[in-house]
């Protein structure tokens, strides 16, 4: 693969941006308490904890089962190397996040050209929420898994693509989407016949971690039910939104509650983008932002949504080809300053997405 030295000098460029943001909100805003005064080991708080205690032990808890394995079997082999579980998982979120981008790139580019290329990975890097990436989130490794599928769908590589579709099923449930967007072009492009009839395995690698959990509960989708550990439970798509202006409207805009905003309007975003990726992207593209977004509507709460859309990289593309100055302006602006602020916010122990 080859790398792009534009691509790597806006990599390093936002790595060193985000740990400054992160050293100066470390030093200057109130750590949530004592327990988050470390600032190396702040970027494994939250999910990050878990992901490295199932990389070290396995699965102790059965709400871990919430967490997809492939992220912290990737911990797990790295550590041979590192001899350090939270410097494996930062290698691992950072590693695949710069080859992510630069098969992004390469995507982009040859679909559109090098400049809308360079404006998508721009939206992408300095998207609010784009500090995960460095952090022992699997954000990072979904990212690149799923830019790698469908990479090799447009070399024209559907082995290998189903394969990478194999693996980014195992690292999250939304790798669904990813599975859908590959079958679906290849059906609707070529036919379903004995040429292509592997598509169908897409999926393997969710449909092997529910044996899995069959086996260690019973339960095939136990993953569903862990989620019951942070209150997510499934609901009808749109109560989400519905739940969310309520909470908002309570009190009658008296103290309305900072995150209900905020997960709703990055709902809005994600769902728009969405419908506007139909008419400007292939029909993969498309069809994972879809699915991807829809997926975590299926919760009677908008909570998490600014992380979720991270991963959805079509949503940037869309971003890239807006047209009017000021709007790019206008956006770029207020993801820079979201992602200093929410960064800020996460090295120092508050939940953020």
């Amino acid at each position: 693969m080859k790398l792009y030295p534009n691509v790597s000098i806006i990599f390093c460029i936002w790595v060193l941006a985000v740990f400054s943001i992160f050293y100066l909100g470390f030093s200057s805003v109130p750590h949530v308490d004592d327990s988050y005064s470390n600032f190396l080991v702040n970027l494994g708080s939250w999910d990050g904890g878990h992901y490295l205690g199932i990389a070290e032990t396995g699965y102790s808890e059965k709400f871990q089962y919430a967490f997809f394995p492939l992220y912290p079997v990737a911990i797990k082999i790295l550590n041979l190397v590192t001899h350090n579980y939270l410097s494996a998982g930062v290698l691992v979120s950072m590693t695949s996040t710069f080859l992510g981008l630069h098969l992004l790139y390469i995507l982009v580019k040859k679909d559109f050209d090098k400049k809308i290329a360079e404006r998508t990975v721009l939206a992408f890097l300095f998207f609010p929420t784009s500090f995960f990436l460095l952090t022992v989130y699997s954000e990072g490794l979904f990212f690149f898994l799923a830019v790698l599928t469908f990479y090799f769908l447009r070399q024209k590589k559907l082995f290998w693509a189903v394969v990478a579709a194999i693996f980014v099923s195992a690292t999250r449930l939304v790798g669904l989407a990813v599975a859908a967007g590959l079958m679906i072009e290849v059906i609707v492009t070529q036919g379903f016949s004995r040429k292509n009839w592997y598509i169908l395995f897409a999926p393997l690698g969710l449909v092997i971690y529910c044996i899995y959990l069959y086996q260690q509960t019973g339960d095939p989708l136990y993953f569903i039910t862990a989620e019951n550990h942070w209150q997510r439970i499934i609901a009808f798509p749109g109560v989400g939104f519905w739940e969310t202006i309520r909470q908002i409207t309570d009190g009658g805009f008296v103290k309305p509650n900072i995150n209900f905003f905020r997960d709703l309007i990055f709902a809005i975003f994600g769902v728009g983008f969405t419908i506007r990726s139909f008419r400007f992207l292939p029909m993969s593209l498309a069809i994972f932002a879809l699915v991807a977004v829809v997926i975590p509507l299926f919760t009677p709460t908008l909570s998490s949504m600014p992380r979720f859309l991270l991963v959805v990289f079509p949503l940037f593309i869309v971003a890239a080809l807006i047209k009017n100055r000021f709007i790019s302006f206008a956006y770029l602006l207020f993801s820079v300053m979201t992602l200093g602020l929410f960064a800020s916010l996460f090295i120092n122990g508050y939940w953020v997405s």
